[in-house]
């Protein structure tokens, strides 16, 4: 359920990741110094310490460790906290040096050294970001060494989507029930009977334990079907669907996605089904591509309505995926076509207008004018109005109404035509 990070709190994770790191190692010397040179060693630099992060702890790092399990020494969070927050006064790569080889240490803890040094940075004299920062850079290590007591820790923060760390629980959910999903469940059995996951908001939701069932029943579906199915059944039916939809569906293997596709067929109401399944294609669609959503359709043995439902949510998210790098191609639509063909005969030309229109409503690098071109052309190839009516019918002609009624005049079909050109006016 992976959700968007906050803003202002850097992983140290993600810090080192190449594209990241050097891309503001250029972006700060530019603003502050305007030298190739100094960039070009900075760049250098940076490279090397990308090469180390991924290395076994050497004996540098043992030292440290030893020193710090012998109660001298240890890491200087306030040091680590200003370095994160000003690059200490402007030089960026001392401080990403310095994170990094924190990170070395911070690998190296075992679980009471993590638990201790998050003792030590909950008594500094810090701000809720700051030690919010800092927290995050132990909160991984710590759900990976034992994700149970990472829920303990910060039960405290659960369902604070403001907090650093709050946000993030329902991963240590996941990871302690691929470990021992009985007592994971156990555990959040007590915490929603203590009133943890009491619901905050007026429609009875509590988007945290939402988050947490998806976790769980992510977990659940391949080894325990039954009590994945027991777990959703026990929602009120108006949050099954959100609570599936928490669950990252391409990374479950093909015995757990039959078992989700079981769960909306048998749990989810009637007229979100649709939706769920929308869902889990564009999921697979971004990272597999039509051949994945072929062999997941084929799996469950989806219905043509179901199949129908997920033609159309895969050329939409393919569309959108590649239109946000590149214009999309002749040879783009006829692939997509091609494959709509194959799963919901028919619906060819009127799938080729939607994604187009939808493609070209995000402002990215496939503009309404090549759309327009597109969906003309294609028109002019079939024999009906289909592909330029659903065409005509998006957000994107809406907001392009002049280009868009010159483009309404060539539709075939004279009452069609009058119909679409009034809600264009």
């Amino acid at each position: 359920m992976p959700r968007v990070e906050i803003e202002g709190v850097l992983k140290t994770s993600d810090l080192i990741a190449p594209a990241v790191a050097l891309g503001l190692v250029v972006s700060w010397n530019v603003f502050e110094m305007n030298s190739a040179r100094r960039i070009s060693e900075e760049c250098t630099v940076l490279k090397q310490m990308i090469a180390d992060s991924g290395k076994p702890s050497g004996p540098r790092t043992r030292e440290v460790r030893k020193t710090r399990s012998a109660g001298g020494g240890g890491i200087d969070w306030k040091s680590v906290s200003r370095s994160m927050g000003d690059g200490e006064g402007g030089d960026l790569v001392s401080g990403l040096r310095q994170t990094a080889d924190v990170q070395k240490q911070i690998s190296d803890m075992d679980v009471d050294e993590l638990l201790a040094a998050l003792e030590e940075i909950r008594s500094l004299d810090l701000g809720d970001e700051e030690r919010g920062q800092l927290e995050s850079m132990l909160f991984d290590p710590l759900v990976e060494k034992d994700p149970a007591q990472a829920l303990r820790y910060f039960a405290d923060r659960i369902g604070n989507d403001d907090d650093a760390v709050g946000w993030q629980l329902s991963t240590a959910m996941a990871a302690w029930a691929k470990r021992d999903p009985a007592a994971a469940a156990a555990w959040f059995d007590q915490q929603i009977a203590a009133g943890v996951f009491e619901a905050k908001s007026l429609d009875g939701r509590s988007q945290a334990r939402l988050e947490f069932e998806g976790a769980l029943v992510g977990e659940l579906l391949a080894g325990n079907p039954d009590a994945a199915s027991q777990r959703l059944a026990a929602l009120p039916e108006d949050q099954r669907r959100e609570a599936l939809e928490q669950i990252s569906f391409s990374e479950l293997d093909p015995d757990a996605r039959a078992a989700y596709a079981a769960l909306v067929r048998g749990l989810v109401p009637q007229d979100e089904r649709a939706g769920s399944f929308t869902h889990v294609i564009s999921d697979l669609v971004q990272n597999s591509g039509f051949d994945e959503v072929d062999r997941f359709l084929d799996q469950i043995q989806a219905t043509p309505e179901e199949r129908a439902v997920s033609a159309r949510e895969a050329a939409n998210a393919r569309f959108e995926e590649i239109a946000n790098e590149r214009p999309l191609t002749r040879k783009d639509v006829d692939a997509m076509r091609q494959w709509i063909e194959k799963q919901s005969p028919g619906a060819a030309d009127r799938v080729t207008g939607e994604a187009l229109g939808d493609a070209a409503q995000d402002g990215g690098e496939f503009d309404f004018d090549a759309a327009s071109k597109l969906a003309l052309e294609y028109h002019r190839k079939s024999s009906g109005d289909e592909v330029l009516i659903s065409f005509l019918e998006s957000f994107a002609a809406r907001s392009n109404s002049e280009q868009a009624i010159h483009l309404a005049e060539q539709i075939r079909n004279p009452e069609r035509r009058e119909e679409i050109l009034e809600q264009l006016r």
